[in-house]
């Protein structure tokens, strides 16, 4: 799938299914930098991903500081051509003009390989 460089940072498309519902996520951070895959609430909300009563919380900390975000199991996460089912992400706000951040929860677990000169990505483990 294509990779997006915005002359700082790599950004792509992402689609989540959550209780049959789909929604695609434009302007996701490819974050390598980022142990756990994040998406905005107020994205989500869309398909009605919302927090519920034992959702785990926690706080995630960087340069920033702190946020609270609340962890929950999505039916699936598509890229491109790769699919990951019954996947944990975490949901919590983000800077302004951007809906998520791919992190390496997703990205080192199905070993994606990133070219940045063709500004490509793919996995190469399907599951």
């Amino acid at each position: 799938m294509n990779i997006f460089f915005d002359g700082q940072l790599l950004t792509t498309t992402i689609y989540v299914t959550y209780k049959g519902l789909t929604i695609q996520i434009d302007d996701v951070i490819v974050d390598t930098g980022s142990s756990h895959t994040i998406i905005s609430p107020d994205v989500l909300e869309e398909i009605g991903v919302t927090y519920e009563n034992g959702d785990p919380i926690y706080e995630a900390y960087g340069i920033g500081g702190t946020v609270p975000f609340y962890t929950k199991i999505i039916d699936e996460i598509r890229i491109g051509d790769f699919i990951a089912k019954n996947i944990e992400i975490d949901v919590g706000e983000l800077p302004k003009y951007h809906n998520g951040l791919l992190g390496l929860d997703i990205l080192k677990e199905y070993k994606f390989v990133l070219d940045l000169e063709q500004l490509e990505m793919y996995a190469k483990q399907s599951f």
